[in-house]
């Protein structure tokens, strides 16, 4: 799956075109593509946010700069490449079942990325396949540091970085802290750019699935070569979604082109229970998931285990 997709997202994502990537806007699409009013005034601010801190970024960097590092990042793309998506070849094809991608999390503002590390350690011991950082600043204070402590504390399991995906130097900057993939292109966020962010992201060897929320764009960037999809990521479910059923099993899975990768975020065992029915490839345990089952008095280990049974079953 990753060998075909990276070939025709490496194209898209030539010399020709990377110095043309900009930041997306505030708000993409159509207005029948946002999730609600609500939802999508709470996710311009996020993003004219994000947009400052990239901006700041890019401008104390300059542009000779920055086009320096985009070149060195495609020139020297990360090795081994689309780790994550060898790894749902391997393991939907060898084990039938979905991989699991644990988020790890500071615990509070004041945890280090060592710290962090730790709890990193603790999620693999528990059997998470992968694992999810999240670098926004409203979730932590050390974004990249925290990536790159969980990277060395992993070895050989992928790391993905989660923030608002907005420029391509924040896809370099998680190529150049060890991580496998990103998590944070979104159709909504990116608009027309959303395929070009997509291929640099595989001219670069980094997974980085798009998010979307409605079968039209899903038609869309298929037809321009998007090849792995992200649901309900960052751009929750719990509120109503054009193109998008109730019930997950008739919903966007259902929709993906034959041949896509999909990772699915989960917020508990029924939404895992349906991700997984519906042929979801990877399943991303979101931190309310893992908040929940701690304050029901399970550890890691036992709810990970329970994602398993309920994923794996016959039923």
């Amino acid at each position: 799956m990753s060998s075909s997709s990276s070939s025709s997202s490496s194209s898209s994502g030539s010399s020709s075109s990377r110095h043309r990537y900009i930041a997306a806007r505030a708000a993409g699409g159509d207005d029948d593509d946002v999730p609600s009013t609500s939802y999508q005034n709470s996710l311009e601010v996020t993003i004219k946010r994000k947009s400052k801190q990239v901006e700041a970024t890019l401008q104390e960097l300059g542009m000779e700069a920055l086009e320096e590092r985009l070149s060195s990042a495609t020139q020297n793309p990360a090795s081994p490449a689309y780790r994550l998506s060898r790894l749902v070849a391997e393991t939907t094809q060898m084990q039938g079942r979905a991989v699991i991608v644990v988020e790890v999390m500071r615990p509070t503002p004041a945890t280090t990325p060592q710290q962090l590390a730790k709890i990193a350690q603790t999620a693999i011991q528990c059997g998470a396949d992968a694992l999810c950082v999240r670098l926004d600043t409203e979730d932590t204070p050390q974004g990249l540091q925290d990536l790159f402590a969980v990277v060395q504390a992993a070895k050989r399991v992928p790391v993905l970085a989660r923030d608002w995906i907005i420029h391509p130097l924040q896809l370099v900057e998680a190529k150049e802290a060890g991580a496998a993939g990103v998590l944070g292109v979104i159709g909504q966020v990116n608009g027309r750019g959303t395929a070009v962010m997509s291929s640099f992201g595989s001219a670069i060897g980094l997974d980085a699935p798009v998010e979307v929320v409605n079968a039209r764009e899903v038609e869309g960037l298929s037809r321009v070569g998007v090849t792995f999809f992200g649901i309900n990521l960052s751009v929750g479910l719990s509120v109503a979604v054009p193109g998008f059923a109730s019930d997950m099993a008739h919903g966007l899975l259902g929709e993906l082109p034959f041949g896509a990768i999909s990772i699915v975020g989960v917020k508990d065992l029924e939404q895992a229970r349906k991700a997984r029915m519906s042929g979801a490839d990877a399943l991303l345990v979101k931190k309310e998931m893992i908040e929940a089952a701690a304050a029901e008095g399970k550890d890691l280990r036992t709810l990970l285990d329970q994602v398993l049974y309920v994923t794996c079953g016959d039923d």
